[in-house]
């Protein structure tokens, strides 16, 4: 299960960390998700998770991790279609807009200095699919099939 994280302001480290960030789509704050012990920082405003340098890749492989994939994929998609540059919420350079096409076509944002990853609302649900082993299976099977 997820669970929500409570910054206290006795924990100033954390706090001036969180405090920093906001949302690159909508400029909203975030709030802190945990998943089998992995902080992810989720917008209040539009749903969308900021992943630090590997945190997608520990969390796609993990059961149940998509239950921190809350927000709304309509708004999600919206926001996808902005075309200005996106910021990175963590070292504020521009983030490279990246596809991937498996089971589902997602574009997501990937910031090339801190390796983050944002995923707009909805997507991280897709982003973890495309990596499950039935998936490519199928995929193969589409290939062959007359």
């Amino acid at each position: 299960m997820w669970r929500r994280v409570v910054v206290q302001a006795e924990d100033t480290n954390l706090c001036n960390r969180r405090m920093a960030l906001s949302c690159p789509k909508c400029g909203d704050r975030f709030e802190v998700v945990v998943f089998a012990e992995i902080e992810v920082d989720r917008c209040i405003g539009c749903g969308g998770l900021w992943f630090d340098c590997e945190e997608v890749e520990h969390l796609k492989l993990a059961a149940g991790s998509e239950a921190i994939d809350v927000g709304d994929p309509q708004c999600g998609r919206q926001l996808d279609r902005l075309a200005s540059a996106v910021a990175c919420p963590r070292c504020g350079d521009a983030m490279t807009r990246m596809l991937d096409m498996d089971a589902h076509a997602i574009w997501y944002e990937r910031c090339c200095v801190c390796c983050g990853i944002w995923l707009d609302a909805g997507e991280f649900v897709k982003f973890k699919d495309n990596f499950l082993p039935q998936s490519a299976i199928a995929r193969i099977r589409n290939w062959f099939r007359p």
